[in-house]
């Protein structure tokens, strides 16, 4: 990930990948010192730009979320109601889902990009072209 300050940085913490979409998610985490608001970030699978469907392995948050400082967004790929719970630990998680009905990442064999709103087009190459 390009970070244009550490200040607000949300990075891909990990990756369950399944053959159903409501087994597969992405947990993201607001790794900087301010909280970051979701809408605008994006995620896309280097390996299914270009493909037939390049929407497949893609997603843009539309949520209007604040994720405070050190806490995390799990994007699910099935369907469900965006919220916002606790774990079993007590960390503060924000559920947000893609609603597909097929799974989405479990197809994508290269590598994950966590991009933000103020990347340029020409770092978005650069981060898909990178490996």
């Amino acid at each position: 990930m390009y970070a244009r300050s550490s200040l607000s940085v949300i990075r891909i913490v990990g990756v369950q990948k399944s053959e159903r979409a409501d087994k597969e998610f992405i947990l993201l985490q607001n790794q900087g010192s301010m909280r970051i608001n979701l809408r605008g970030h994006c995620l896309i699978c280097d390996e299914a730009v270009g493909a037939s469907d390049p929407s497949r392995g893609i997603h843009v948050f539309a949520d209007e979320e604040m994720v405070p400082a050190g806490m995390y967004v799990l994007l699910v790929s099935g369907a469900g109601e965006p919220r916002w719970a606790r774990s079993r630990d007590g960390a503060l998680i924000y559920y947000a889902y893609m609603n597909r009905a097929a799974p989405v990442w479990s197809r994508c064999e290269g590598t994950l990009h966590m991009l933000s709103p103020h990347h340029t087009y020409a770092e978005r190459g650069e981060a898909l072209l990178l490996r």
